[in-house]
């Protein structure tokens, strides 16, 4: 019996440190992950509370009821979580609905209250929502008016997570210090086990007494486990030296006899007497030879055993193959040979295994047979199984052997019947290649009352129907089709499409072009048969609106072709452009030294010539123009000059157009003489040849905007689609963009800008990018939107363009 306290030591310092070193761990790791989720919690529902607050500040009440003015503040503080999706409504209990997105949920609260309300809920993911109420004087009283926000849990789990991380960071320290003094320890503590080595180092190779010592009580189990290999492996060699002392024992028997059969042979006198004497030494010659061969067949298959070389193989053909080759054999031809595999499942005999010493181990049950089985000899091998064994039996019509010999007779130089005795190796070579198979050799009683000798495999299972499964589940062929729906010019794209498909040559792209508040109301509510692979899109507020939604795939973009912070948003929708905003201008009727240099000059100038620009200044109509709509109300965040601006273009009698190209062209044809926040990489390609048309930028901002991508929620092809938007932000598509296309890269090339050249660097802080994210919602507020177009039509009272 092992003593139970020989492994305390172990136990102590290995299973006893590493158990309370996790516990430990894990209690603190539960506590701090709560305590990371509650300040993460704690962190946003400040901002859900403040961007409410702000909403709420910003309700007031008029004849109609209850209106609100929604603040860009709101959402550029929900925007401090760069990567949530926002939802919000503003309501009424009386009143309903006053705008933003019905039927969000509530929480279980008794009644109404000025307080903020924090509760979680799942759309089409989960939501984190505040409730917060104010009352309001109207004509009847005071009214209850709820603001209800919510964004998504991305960045409060991103947070959660990084203050989980770098808290368990620390403790993983000092987990490494505290492990780095406990293997100080055990070094210390199983120094003994280092003269325990040196003892067997110093000893020689036939030295195989025990090792003589008084350990200590925590590695006594290993001194002893070391004891005991050390007789195990006396008693291997012990058993190897009496095999290999058997085997020249009987090599030197059988060679001796026939050198005395030989000396007989040479004295025999008389030619019978020689024809008897060689008779003789023929039989012990081959008795010799039958022996030598059973050793090396012995040592081959001990060999071939430990080195495990099994594969899947049938046995059918194997044994078929070995029966043929014997057969050729002269001993074969007194004995009556069969093969039966009728009873093979399937036909088929598959076993993971060695065909050289299955075949040999099937020499030796037939020779064995033969050997036995007398004149008129009947030998049956069959082949036979079911569902998890493929059984080879080998049957013969000898006299067999009894049950109490059976064991006995598979151990190596042992014969039964001394009449027919060889060497007594055969059934132990077939015993060796079963445990090397990890198979079992059984012996009984043949039904020709013989010997029946059985070698019982493991069957290999062949899985015909998981292949069959694993086909059907193979993912189908993606579509050569990608269906691209776009709010681009389509011979702006065509460079890109084309590069495109001639890297991808099964891809057919597929190009729809749109206007971009067309192409927004189909992607509001589209069928399944109408939702394209891909959306590009110059309204960024309506592209970050339909993001929002939940409508977009996340992406893979490789990390070296991310665009810059501004120009993306939550790995779903990707600027790949830079396009600022410009003025259009006629040299013929405007001279550029003449033109203002800020938007604080551009209202005075109109204003100045107010006679001679009356009906002869362009601009986007805002309610068909996404991207006209885009430019207005960010330059009212911009600029204090916007309103002022607004009101002299009123009074100029504004002209409204719904495309850049339709202000060039009004421009060359002399109806208009100047066109305000045109784009410049469009309106630069289209007068690059016109020496009569500039294009002009301010000095104190400009804003720029940036063509979106993403791919939709319900694409049939959004592989091909997601590799279409790496090509647009890979060093190879911007180079096209700027050398093919009007368009201007949003990375500026390795040589420098190609023209038509912008006439300052990319990074000049005259131009104002236009942030992808949240806050571009506010002017998408059914409310804000309506007012800010009434304010612009009963401002501006401009004729629309032809």
């Amino acid at each position: 019996m092992t003593d139970l306290r020989a492994h305390s030591l172990k136990r102590r310092l290995l299973v006893s440190m590493a158990a309370g070193f996790g516990a430990l761990l894990l209690i603190i790791s539960i506590l701090l992950w709560n305590y990371a989720r509650d300040a993460s919690n704690r962190t946003f529902d400040l901002l859900l509370a403040g961007a409410a607050l702000s909403v709420l500040e910003r309700v007031s009440y008029n004849t109609d009821g209850p209106t609100v003015d929604l603040p860009q503040s709101a959402m550029d503080i929900l925007a401090l979580a760069a990567d949530d999706r926002i939802v919000y409504r503003v309501f009424s209990p009386k009143y309903g609905e006053l705008t933003g997105m019905a039927d969000l949920p509530l929480p279980d609260t008794s009644g109404p209250s000025a307080e903020p309300v924090f509760y979680n809920a799942d759309l089409d993911e989960g939501f984190r929502f505040v409730l917060q109420g104010r009352q309001i004087t109207s004509s009847a009283g005071r009214e209850w008016v709820f603001v209800q926000m919510g964004q998504t849990l991305n960045a409060r789990k991103d947070q959660q997570l990084s203050l989980f991380l770098n808290g368990m960071g620390g403790l993983a320290v000092v987990s490494l210090i505290g492990l780095g003094f406990v293997w100080l320890a055990i070094r210390a503590s199983l120094a003994p086990l280092h003269q325990i080595a040196d003892t067997l180092l110093a000893r020689s190779p036939r030295d195989l007494s025990p090792i003589e010592g008084d350990p200590p009580q925590e590695i006594s189990g290993l001194f002893q486990a070391i004891n005991g290999f050390i007789a195990q492996l006396g008693r291997n060699r012990a058993l190897t030296e009496r095999f290999i002392a058997d085997v020249a024992h009987q090599t030197r028997t059988s060679l001796s006899a026939l050198q005395g059969q030989l000396a007989l042979a040479s004295d025999a006198e008389t030619p019978e007497a020689l024809r008897e004497r060689l008779g003789r030494t023929s039989a012990q010659a081959e008795r010799t030879v039958r022996l030598t061969n059973q050793l090396l067949s012995n040592a081959m298959v001990s060999h071939r055993s430990e080195e495990a070389q099994l594969e899947p193989l049938d046995l059918r053909p194997l044994v078929r193959n070995t029966l043929a080759e014997l057969l050729r054999e002269r001993r074969l031809r007194k004995a009556t040979l069969s093969f039966d595999d009728a009873g093979l499942p399937d036909g088929r005999g598959r076993i993971r295994g060695d065909a050289i010493s299955i075949r040999e181990a099937l020499r030796n049950l037939i020779d064995n047979a033969i050997r036995h089985g007398g004149e008129d000899n009947t030998i049956v091998i069959r082949l036979d199984g079911d569902e998890t064994t493929i059984t080879l039996t080998v049957s013969d019509a000898g006299p067999g052997i009894a049950p109490a010999d059976r064991l006995r007779a598979t151990e190596r130089f042992t014969s039964i019947n001394r009449a027919t005795a060889g060497s007594g190796l055969g059934l132990a070579i077939v015993r060796s290649v079963a445990e090397g198979h990890d198979a079992r050799l059984t012996l009984g009683t043949s039904r020709l009352g013989g010997l029946r000798a059985s070698i019982l495999f493991r069957r290999l299972a062949v899985m015909l129907l998981a292949g069959l499964l694993a086909l059907i589940a193979a993912p189908r062929a993606e579509a050569d089709e990608l269906l691209v729906h776009a709010a681009t010019d389509p011979a702006a794209m065509r460079p890109l499409i084309e590069a495109f498909e001639a890297r991808n040559p099964a891809v057919d792209v597929v190009y729809h072009d749109y206007q971009t508040v067309d192409l927004y109301q189909e992607l509001l509510d589209p069928s399944p048969e109408t939702v394209p692979d891909l959306v590009i899109s110059s309204a960024m507020d309506l592209q970050v609106d339909l993001v929002n939604r939940g409508l977009a795939h996340r992406l893979r973009v490789p990390q070296a072709w991310q665009p810059p912070e501004w120009a993306s948003w939550r790995s779903e929708l990707f600027g790949f452009t830079f396009e600022p905003a410009a003025i259009l201008y006629d040299r013929r009727v405007l001279p550029e030294s003449n033109l203002p240099t800020s938007h604080r000059d551009l209202s005075s100038f109109i204003r100045d010539h107010e006679d001679e620009l009356r009906g002869k200044i362009g601009g986007y109509d805002l309610r068909r123009s996404g991207i006209g709509y885009l430019f207005a109300t960010q330059d009212t965040i911009q600029s204090v000059q916007a309103q002022r601006l607004m009101e002299v273009l009123g009074r100029a009698n504004i002209r409204t157009f719904n495309t850049t190209a339709s202000m060039v062209q009004a421009t060359r044809e002399g109806r208009i003489c100047m066109a305000l926040n045109i784009i410049s990489s469009y309106a630069m390609a289209l007068v690059a040849d016109d020496p009569n048309i500039g294009v002009h930028f301010l000095d104190d901002y400009n804003l720029v905007m940036t063509r979106s991508a993403f791919v939709p929620r319900g694409a049939r092809n959004p592989v091909r689609a997601e590799a279409f938007i790496g090509f647009l932000l890979s060093p190879e598509g911007q180079a096209i963009l700027d050398a093919e296309t009007p368009l201007f890269s949003l990375m500026p090339p390795a040589g420098g800008l190609t023209p038509p050249a912008l006439p300052m660097p990319r990074s000049s802080t005259n131009f104002l990018p236009i942030r992808l994210g949240p806050s571009l919602l506010t002017f998408l507020d059914r409310i804000k939107r309506e007012d800010f177009l009434r304010n612009w039509d009963s401002t501006l009272m401009g004729d629309p363009g032809p």
